[in-house]
């Protein structure tokens, strides 16, 4: 580990930039009254509130001959505790400009738990998604370690523009891009409770925090829109960087398939068809998966009785496309291709020839028994399922029904569970005849129905959109029905909402909401049946397609709703939910039974050392290796923990570098456009694959093959 010595020029902190090799923060001379507790209480791009200093503590001391901070969160009910390091009071502004890295080295001095924790440097508010970047990483038990954050920054005086994608290209003004000159905070911070509920503590040491790597020139063609455009290359690829297999002529597909095929190893030792552990102990074998309980932990077992973790990967397809929001992205010869171009399907064809759909199934099977992947996730194209080689996870198609009416946090409405065109259109979708090789196939894990959904921003919404629809909308109709039978008489209601209906018919005519506080005990109970609708109709169409199939449920994403974690673990045999962090050690859904498999649906990590814009929902250093490291260490978590039976990494190839549909132009591919595997990564998960479930029954953070 570098790690810099922490006696530095005093000059350093009081011309608030740093020289090569210098301290940004010398502890020794720190003013720890610019040490800020604090907490966020939303996503890390919201500036983070101050808190009572009792609730985070902060103590200088000296280790050795060194100066270091220790912190420890005392209240573990603050949503993501953190602190701000300000910058002296002689400036107004910490000036990062010279260098492109921030690394701090942390130790965790917990002994039983992983550490989480994230670094942000930001400018003064304009818009915070705009004007802030961040890292983050765990540690294990008693681990040291160094998070790393690499800032791009933007050049004011860039005469190029490029809007709308989620990133830009380094030095190109746009989201991601800070200015280094005037960082008014470095932060960092910790655990979320929407992620993490159970009542823990956490205590961690802060060596130092540094600059490293000068700042690079960023490529002169940034300097004018002459120069810039077109930023894309004929194989979807940044032009105006270089990285090492990135593609710069056809015959270079052939290249980087003959260094793969070169380098197998072939499928893990140990593993039975399914990628369940032959070797290990044996439970029933019913001849398909289901999920059992074993010396106190969750796990799946595979059709021959065999443990099995679901390690596995997302949206296995040919077709991601690349949008342009102006013609001059992409190369002159793709005028043609009107708005979005699907470069991925492109570099498939050159590298496998005319013969694609034929050989790259199979070619992508050999791949993920390569890389320890026993598992196809959701949206993979069916013919990647179809191919009879891996265990997979799919979703049948969303309900199409009637909506319930849009009302404040839930605009948009949400699918009416009451509707008979609900469970008809479910069971319409899944009686298609392309899903057909799926219903007794031994290698269906389960079934998801639906993703993400958003209920509303708070535990009523549902119901509210349901009281705000029409009288003909049933499940208005249906909200009114359990009113009339808990009160029986209108002025009893009126008596408890504040309210003053004439009759029943008036409250299911009107479309207006009532008191919220007198109301509430009724509009959650009724958001509470919605969610048992739900998650009960669903089941029934999951087990009626495919009767000894797991019904994962509905891929649970953020949610203040501990009521709908709880109606899904009473319908689904196994809840998934899609939790973005850097950590699963001690992850805990709020109404999730602490009995209750768990799928982790979809996850990522990312950094940005390939020619890509932004390193995702969860960026975890700065170089492929630091990359695979998150990914061990989220496993470790995973393995560890006793309800966990699978996670599913999101996605196999990264977004396209303008980004899809929705400007999304994350580095979180194990390949990238033109199919190329990220080695590290992809040699970490090998690893994790032969170990796994050894690992799991073991029950240590320590193992001897990271």
């Amino acid at each position: 580990m570098n790690v810099f010595s922490l006696t530095t020029a005093a000059a350093c902190i009081a011309a608030g930039a740093c020289a090569a090799g210098e301290m940004l923060v010398d502890f020794d001379r720190y003013d720890c009254s610019r040490i800020i507790p604090v907490d966020f209480t939303a996503p890390y791009w919201v500036t983070p509130q101050p808190v009572e200093t009792g609730k985070i503590k902060v103590e200088k001391r000296k280790v050795g001959e060194n100066t270091v901070i220790d912190v420890t969160v005392a209240d573990p009910f603050l949503d993501n505790p953190g602190i701000a390091l300000l910058p002296p009071k002689e400036r107004k502004y910490w000036d990062i400009s010279a260098y492109e890295e921030l690394h701090a080295d942390i130790e965790n001095l917990d002994r039983n738990q992983q550490l989480m924790l994230s670094v942000r440097v930001n400018n003064p508010r304009v818009n915070d998604r705009q004007t802030a970047n961040n890292s983050g990483f765990a540690l294990n038990p008693g681990e040291r370690g160094t998070l790393k954050l690499y800032y791009p920054q933007a050049d004011e005086f860039s005469p190029v523009k490029v809007d709308w994608m989620l990133a830009t290209p380094p030095g190109v003004p746009g989201p991601k891009n800070v200015d280094g000159r005037r960082v008014e905070a470095i932060t960092l911070w910790g655990h979320s409770v929407k992620i993490y509920s159970r009542n823990r503590a956490w205590r961690y040491r802060i060596h130092s925090v540094r600059l490293v790597k000068p700042k690079r020139p960023y490529p002169a063609a940034v300097g004018s829109p002459e120069t810039f455009f077109p930023f894309v290359d004929r194989y979807g690829q940044y032009r105006h960087d270089d990285w090492p297999d990135k593609i710069h002529e056809d015959a270079d597909f052939k290249k980087a398939l003959d260094k793969e095929t070169a380098g197998r190893k072939g499928r893990i030792a140990g593993w039975n068809r399914f990628g369940g552990w032959a070797n290990g102990p044996k439970l029933e074998a019913k001849g398909y998966f289901y999920p059992a309980k074993y010396e106190g932990k969750w796990y799946l077992v595979d059709p021959e009785g065999c443990l099995f973790f679901s390690h596995g990967v997302c949206t296995i397809r040919y077709d991601i496309r690349a949008e342009r929001k102006a013609q001059n992205w992409f190369p002159p010869e793709l005028a043609a291709s009107g708005p979005n171009h699907n470069f991925s399907r492109d570099n498939l064809r050159r590298k496998f020839g005319p013969e694609l759909e034929k050989v790259y199934p199979g070619f992508v099977t050999r791949r993920l028994e390569e890389w320890g992947l026993n598992t196809i996730g959701n949206w993979a194209d069916l013919e990647f399922m179809r191919g009879g080689g891996t265990p997979y996870a799919m979703e049948l198609p969303y309900p199409e029904c009637p909506r319930t009416a849009g009302v404040k946090g839930l605009e948009g409405g949400i699918f009416d569970v009451f509707s008979t065109e609900f469970a008809a259109s479910m069971r319409s979708a899944a009686a298609r005849p392309e899903f057909a090789f799926a219903r007794k196939d031994p290698m269906l894990i389960g079934i998801f129905i639906t993703n993400e959904i958003y209920w509303g921003n708070d535990r009523t919404a549902a119901a509210r959109s349901a009281f705000a629809s029409p009288a003909t909308q049933p499940a208005k109709r249906e909200f009114i029905k359990e009113l009339k039978r808990k009160y029986i008489s209108i002025d009893v209601l009126n008596d408890k909402w504040g309210s003053n209906y004439a009759d029943w018919q008036e409250i299911l005519d009107t479309v207006a909401l009532p008191d919220a506080e007198r109301s509430f005990e009724d509009f959650l109970s009724f958001n509470k049946r919605i969610f048992e609708v739900f998650y009960s109709t669903c089941r029934d169409v999951v087990k009626e397609f495919s009767p000894n199939a797991i019904y994962f449920g509905s891929r649970i994403h953020l949610t203040n709703m501990p009521e709908l974690f709880e109606a899904a673990s009473r319908y689904a045999d196994v809840v998934s939910t899609n939790t973005y962090t850097w950590s699963f050690d001690g992850l805990r859904k709020e109404g999730l039974p602490e009995d209750k498999p768990i799928l982790i649906s979809e996850f990522h990590v990312g950094v940005l050392d390939r020619g890509m814009f932004n390193a995702d929902l969860r960026p975890a250093g700065v170089t492929q290796q630091d990359r695979a490291q998150a990914y061990l260490r989220l496993l470790q978590g995973a393995l560890l923990h006793p309800q966990i039976v699978g996670t599913h990494f999101f996605c196999y190839r990264d977004s396209p570098v303008t980004g899809r549909w929705d400007g999304e132009n994350f580095a979180i591919g194990m390949v990238d456009v033109t199919d190329t595997p990220y080695w590290e990564l992809t040699a970490m998960m090998r690893k994790i694959g032969a170990n796994m479930i050894q690992y799991r029954l073991k029950g240590e953070f320590k193992c001897d093959w990271e």
